[in-house]
């Protein structure tokens, strides 16, 4: 059973222009964070304001310009749709290679404004589930096979044999937001990410990962929960709250599967109640305040919180953020988190 507390963040190509991204790295490894994850996305959350970057290029860039801390993909949807998951096989087995021990996947079901937009197609859920699932194995072989292979499967049919493997394993993660894609992280994965608040993690993604894993003949103990928490952190709760605004439509269900253009994404957003985004919505002004949020997740069994940063000065929030992990390192230092 794992009892030591992960910290991750995630620096947002959606959010940050990719220089000051790509300067702001090793400030997280400073500050005390274990990962720095990164979205794959092609278009952001708001068109206000916005920015996009590649997540491939700026994981090399994070990696290459800090010593400790790993990085990953998350969310990267190998589907089939923008991304086969041959090629994110060896992108990710060559950021392993160049970085050992430093880089992880996590592997989620896409979104339409990332997908659709790009391609112009975008399956139901119930095949995107098929095709992510079918992905999986499909990665796992293509990083174990010793030889050439045929892959025979619904959606992917290669014919591949990886030359350069990483030398140590890829630790994979994968995105679950309810308890179907919940079932194939306790499958599959070395760990599970969701957005949703804490009781619902705890009463629906936690026991659809648990059942699945026993299901498979896995120690669900060994899974990782990770949650996604939205960070907006500002002394001035106005300035905090601004930044929160722009991200409304993380709320709104549609925005994940039938809006993908961001000018009505942000135009639905801004429908989005002051009230209901500082319920979501990590909105703090202070070290203790994020320290509350996180613990709420602690709480229900999460052993890696991830501050999704949206703050208005993330430079200025570093030194907060280097207060906020020692207590929580310091707090949970011997005792289980799960």
């Amino acid at each position: 059973m794992a009892t030591k507390l992960k910290i991750g963040s995630s620096p947002d190509v959606v959010e940050y222009h990719p220089v000051d991204l790509f300067n702001r790295a090793a400030k997280y490894e400073e500050a005390g964070f274990d990962y720095l994850w990164e979205g794959d996305h092609t278009l952001p959350w708001h068109h206000t304001a916005g920015h996009c970057s590649s997540a491939t290029v700026m994981l090399e860039a994070y990696l290459a310009t800090t010593k400790r801390i790993k990085a990953g993909f998350m969310v990267l949807s190998p589907i089939g749709i923008r991304n086969n998951p041959v090629d994110v096989a060896l992108v990710s087995a060559t950021m392993a290679t160049l970085h050992p021990g430093r880089f992880a996947l996590c592997v989620g079901t896409g979104e339409a404004m990332n997908e659709r937009t790009t391609i112009g197609f975008w399956p139901s859920t119930r095949e995107r589930l098929e095709r992510l699932e079918e992905a999986i194995r499909l990665i796992e072989m293509c990083l174990t096979s010793k030889d050439y292979f045929k892959f025979k499967g619904k959606y992917f049919k290669p014919f591949f044999y990886m030359y350069d493997k990483p030398s140590e394993p890829i630790p994979l993660y994968c995105a679950a937001n309810g308890p179907q894609a919940a079932k194939i992280a306790g499958k599959y994965a070395d760990g599970f990410v969701s957005i949703n608040p804490p009781q619902y993690y705890k009463d629906v993604m936690i026991p659809a990962v648990t059942q699945a894993a026993q299901e498979a003949g896995r120690d669900p103990r060994q899974i990782e929960r990770a949650a996604w928490i939205s960070t907006f952190y500002d002394p001035d709760m106005e300035k905090a709250l601004q930044s929160a605004r722009r991200y409304g439509g993380l709320l709104i269900p549609e925005c994940y599967h039938t809006v993908d253009d961001p000018r009505i994404i942000e135009a639905r957003a801004s429908l989005v109640r002051d009230d209901v985004l500082a319920k979501v919505f990590g909105i703090v002004t202070s070290g203790d305040e994020l320290i509350s949020r996180v613990e709420e997740y602690i709480k229900v069994g999460v052993d890696h919180p991830i501050l999704a940063e949206g703050s208005p000065d993330p430079d200025g929030a570093m030194p907060v953020y280097k207060k906020v992990i020692k207590y929580l390192r310091d707090t949970y230092k011997d005792v289980p988190v799960r």
